[in-house]
């Protein structure tokens, strides 16, 4: 009998040594909206381990937002149980069926799971309970026109229908900055309400001006949008029954102080259009595809009287619908017999106007006569295409016919001598009359009044040199702020307002302007990195520490460069 006792007890107590390990993984649902995400949850029964699960199998078909490692030891009727667990959270790259492949484990492995992914109507054919309730985000996006001109302006719509609580950044085009496209916003986003079988969603609009910059069948880039939704307690949530454990899901370091932040990832594919090449009947001329242009000039001042030697400006504005700045031309002025002309480097700005990108170019141009008569200026030409009617137009600036006078310098320079004259023969005169006591007091008191006066403007000077000096110093600081903290946009902005300060006769629209000023290599290639990340979709590889080595070595190198007012600056020799 006591052998019988001895035999069982080691027979359990051998069971509960060589226990199996268990690894198994499951999935908190197999039915996901497409950009959403799921719970993943890894278990290891009956042990421990210091290895941790080949987690890479997933990178293929899913983004692994966070992964969490949990312990759990059960006692019942004293026997205890121990199991690991590892949480993640998943959203799948692409829709349709996606099996979950075999987690390895040392020399276990866990068996796949199928889950299905698509967007709504794939959803609510899936015959699943609850499915429609889980269809709280689409994203949709289509352009107006699929056989648009070579840098002619497409619009692209694109609506988000978000069923409650949908945050995030601006959806973003996936150009991998190929150079095919560019893209331009225009203006904020709309934001109303629609009502979809019967489920009320907000419905965000963003409307974008999109301009291909080669021909032939190309795509219009996808669009991604990262977002989350936040929930609270599951009691108050009607959708916490997304997920099996909320708990585990606020250990993944996706949880607010108050709420839980579930990632969303919506996308829109890209569109396949047909580029059309520049008209053949455009021929050489420049190519502009714009829906209207327009040229209008003023003088500056107004009704201006022309006079030999005077110098007189004319503004002359280009203006075009349906094209960027870029791709205004510049314009063209024929000599004239009997007047000088020095136009101006253009200045060009952008505007959404109903829809449309409406691109102006204004060139300054300066007229000096050299002889009096009439002199006519001629016409202003501008070749485009007019994408409405398919047919190449012309924008004309009429010529016009001014009346020049002789300078009036000659004829006023007698005068002023002959007042000159005057004052110095009446000062001689009451010299005479003074005695030497009063003359010796009048000098006295102009050179001190001179003197002074010179002191004035010395110190003038220097408080406005010390003032230039100290706002360089703070756009320089601007610039080095914006670049420790990575704000591109601002660190362009700041980089602009810097060289405004540095070189006040010089204007600047653009980081190629600043280039153009420096000439500096190596700042130059420190720009062109910046270019690049502006519009990159991941900018975490630009360097900050070299741009700002480079950008104060040239801070330092390029001293403040005083203003001085010069009505017409290098215009003679």
């Amino acid at each position: 009998m006591k052998k019988g006792l001895l035999i069982i007890c080691l027979c359990c107590l051998c069971s509960s040594v060589v226990r199996a390990q268990v690894l198994e993984s499951r999935v908190n649902r197999t039915t996901v909206p497409e950009g959403e995400t799921f719970l993943l949850t890894v278990e290891l029964k009956d042990g421990k381990t210091s290895s941790s699960p080949d987690f890479a199998v997933l990178n293929k078909d899913f983004t692994v937002y966070s992964v969490s490692n949990a312990f759990r030891t059960n006692i019942i009727n004293g026997n205890m149980e121990q199991s690991q667990q590892w949480n993640l959270v998943l959203m799948p790259n692409k829709s349709g069926k996606i099996v979950i492949p075999a987690i390895m484990l040392d020399n276990m492995q866990t068996k796949p799971i199928e889950i299905n992914v698509g967007n709504g109507k794939m959803l609510e054919q899936a015959n699943e309970k609850n499915v429609q309730k889980q269809v709280r985000f689409k994203m949709e996006g289509d352009v107006d026109n699929k056989q648009p001109f070579v840098q002619q302006q497409i619009n692209y719509t694109l609506t988000i229908f978000d069923a409650g609580g949908l945050q995030g950044n601006a959806p973003i085009f996936l150009t991998n900055n190929t150079g095919d496209w560019i893209v331009k916003t225009l203006g904020e986003p709309k934001i109303t309400t629609k009502n979809i079988d019967g489920k009320d969603y907000r419905e965000i609009k963003f409307n974008y001006a999109l301009f291909a910059q080669k021909s032939g069948e190309l795509e219009v880039p996808a669009v991604q949008f990262d977002g989350y939704y936040l929930t609270s307690e599951r009691r108050t949530d009607p959708f916490a029954g997304m997920f099996d454990d909320d708990l585990f899901i606020s250990r993944m370091n996706i949880a607010d102080v108050f709420a839980t932040r579930h990632p969303v990832r919506l996308t829109v594919k890209p569109i396949k259009v047909k580029v059309l090449p520049a008209d053949a009947v455009n021929g050489k001329n420049w190519w502009l595809p714009a829906e209207n242009v327009h040229l209008y000039a003023e003088f500056v001042p107004n009704n201006p009287k022309f006079k030999v030697g005077e110098a007189i400006s004319r503004n002359i504005y280009l203006q075009a619908v349906g094209v960027i700045d870029s791709q205004l031309p510049d314009l063209r002025f024929e000599e004239v017999d009997g007047i000088k002309q020095y136009p101006e480097k253009p200045q060009t700005e952008m505007r959404n106007d109903s829809g449309k990108i409406v691109s102006q170019a204004k060139t300054t141009n300066v007229y000096i006569p050299t002889k009096s008569g009439k002199v006519t200026l001629p016409e202003v030409k501008v070749n485009w295409y007019n994408v409405l009617t398919n047919k190449p137009e012309v924008a004309v600036l009429p010529a016009i016919t001014i009346n020049v006078a002789e300078g009036s310098g000659q004829s006023n320079m007698p005068e002023i001598q002959s007042e000159q004259a005057q004052k110095v023969n009446v000062l001689k005169t009451s010299n005479v009359q003074k005695t030497g006591k009063n003359n010796y007091s009048n000098i006295s008191m102009m050179v001190s009044f001179v003197l002074g006066a010179l002191l004035c403007l010395i110190l003038l000077k220097l408080i406005n040199v010390v003032k230039e000096i100290k706002t360089a110093g703070r756009k320089a600081k601007k610039v080095i702020h914006a670049a420790r903290n990575k704000n591109l946009r601002l660190l362009r902005d700041n980089i602009l307002e810097w060289a405004s300060t540095k070189w006040p006769n010089d204007k600047f629209l653009s980081l190629q302007d600043v280039d153009e000023k420096l000439q500096d290599k190596e700042f130059r290639c420190e720009l062109d990195k910046l270019s690049e990340a502006l519009y990159a979709k991941d900018a975490s590889e630009w360097n900050e520490a070299l741009f700002i080595r480079v950008f104060k070595k040239t801070d330092k190198k390029n001293k403040v460069k005083r203003k001085y007012n010069e009505p017409l600056p290098k215009l003679y020799k």
